[in-house]
Order: structure tokens, then sequence, then C-alpha cells
């Protein structure tokens, strides 16, 4: 039987790069984006307010052209803990709040609230609500950048409650991101639990982790490396030229890496392992291009093609 190797991105790479890039900073993304684009790099923009005001929906379209958009919940708030007691006070916030647990009316929307947290005020809001501002982001996403399949990514980080998150499951996003970085703990592969995956690196960790990335050894699976986490990020630490030097470096490299956003690494990884191989043939059922060897023969299997071997 012919030896088949089915783990390869577009290219006949192993590596994969993309980025996950969170809150929408219009000002910060451009800087973001003037920086990487002429690289070739891609990745996904978490987004959960469109802010009229500063862009039309053409001017989100043109702005964000070439990239992935993911829910980040509209309003980015978060949500009432498991096993805390809270104390709603239909009143706008003082300068402190009465109690620690004491949460105010906002005026953005109903069933929205400000809790006082040690970094100051923050929006807050029950299960209930924290699923439909989801859904509603859900909705501005497609109404703004057409039909496509929507990731989300959680404010804050996972929230302490278990009933959101098994209600989030049931939304129709094809996968779900925590925050922090793994770096390579496990190995560069694509995260396995699409429901509580994250970035490899920070804006602080990218050159180390991502020289990481270029020294792992080729061990024949698909590998992925995902940064992030805000564009800002890099303003505040004044860290610019570590995203350059990272571009520099890693972007205009296809013979090597695979320039994907995050749905794109996702959905290709999902092609690969619909690949059916018998002994007389190997099948492509979706409407992904899948890049093979066959006894170390280059094949670009075409969606829904049949390669007889």
């Amino acid at each position: 039987m012919k030896r088949v190797d089915k783990n390869y991105f577009p290219g006949w790479v192993r590596k994969s790069i993309s980025f996950t890039i969170d809150d929408g900073n219009l000002e910060m993304d451009k800087k973001f984006i003037d920086i990487v684009k002429p690289y070739g790099i891609k990745g996904t923009f978490n987004i959960g307010n469109f802010h009229f005001d500063k862009l039309s929906p053409e001017g989100y379209r043109a702005f964000y052209e070439g990239y992935e958009i993911a829910n980040h919940c509209k309003y980015h708030p978060h949500v009432f803990a498991d096993g805390v007691e809270y104390v709603i006070k239909d009143e706008p916030h003082p300068e402190h709040a009465e109690s620690e647990n004491a949460v105010y009316a906002s005026a953005q929307a109903k069933g929205l609230f400000e809790k006082e947290y040690v970094k100051g005020w923050r929006k807050i809001t029950d299960v209930k609500n924290y699923i439909r501002f989801t859904r509603e982001c859900t909705a501005s996403i497609k109404e703004v950048f057409g039909a496509q399949k929507i990731g989300f990514v959680w404010p804050f980080g996972r929230q302490n409650s278990a009933e959101l998150f098994e209600l989030l499951k049931k939304e129709p996003f094809y996968a779900m991101r925590q925050t922090g970085s793994t770096k390579d703990a496990q190995g560069f592969n694509i995260p396995a639990d699409r429901t509580a995956w994250s970035y490899n690196a920070n804006h602080s960790e990218l050159l180390s982790v991502s020289e990481s990335f270029a020294a792992y050894p080729d061990d024949g699976t698909l590998k992925a490396f995902i940064f992030g986490v805000h564009s800002v990020d890099f303003e505040r630490s004044g860290n610019w030229c570590d995203l350059e030097k990272f571009a520099r470096e890693f972007g205009n490299r296809p013979e090597e890496y695979w320039y994907a956003t995050n749905v794109e690494i996702f959905d290709y990884e999902d092609a690969v392992n619909a690949l059916t191989v018998t002994d007389e043939k190997i099948e492509n059922p979706t409407d992904i291009a899948v890049y093979i060897t066959v006894d170390g023969e280059r094949i670009k299997m075409e969606p829904h093609s049949v390669y007889m071997i």
C-alpha cells in the first residue's frame, strides 16, 4: 500500500500562524494591521460593540477586510458568578459601591448592571441577559460582515458560571476561546477542546514563544501558533517593535508557514480529518482543498474530489 501523508496545510507545510485580538480598538487595530498586513499574516479580531459613529458598516468591512470577526459579547460584560448573592440597585452607581456585591442599573441596556471591581466599574449581567447580548452581537456581525461561521471569545476570560458555559456550548459557535497563554505546553498542536482553547503567546511573550515554535521539530502533525490578545497591549508596553520584528522574521514565508484566520485553521483540520483513505482511493468530501502526499508526491485534493491510488 502506498504511504499517504495527509497532515499538511496549504503549500505542504506543517505549521500555521494566526492571531486573536480582542475588543475592536480601531486606533490600535489600525497600527496592528499596518504592521502585519504587508507580511501576509492573518488572524481574527474579536468584537463586542460596533460604534457606527466612528465607522459605517461599509467602513468596518473595509477596515477588517481579509480578517475574521468573532463574537466578544455585546457590552463586554462579566456575568453573575456562581454562589454569589448580588444586591441589585435600580439606580445609577455612586462613586463607590455600598457593598462588595452591590450592582447598579446601567443606562446602556435593560438587564445590564455596573459593578465596582479593583480596577474600577465594569459591566455585569445575569446568565439570561448574557446570552441575549451574545446573540445580539452575533446578529450584528452577520449584519455588518455577512453570513459566516462565528467563534466566541470570553470577555475577561472564562467566567465563573457553569450554567453560562453550558448554555454557550449550545450556541452555534465553531469554538470558544478563553484567555491566558498556553505557550508551547501543548506542543503547538491545534487545540483539541474547542470549547476552551486559548492562544500561545501574548504581546510580551511573542518573540520568545515564536522562536520555540520555529524550532519545534516536525513530528508529522499539524501545528498552530496563535498570538494575542489586545492590540493596545503593544501600545501600553511600548513594544510595537516586537510585533514588527515578528512580522519581518515570520511573515512572507509560505514555504514554511500557512497564514490563516482562527476559523480557517479549525476548518482545515476538520477537512483533513474528513478525508477517507483506502487501498484504492482517497476521497475529499469537503468544500476545502486539502494538501497531501502519496509516496512523497504532492497532491492537491480539490473539494469533493477522488484520487485513485
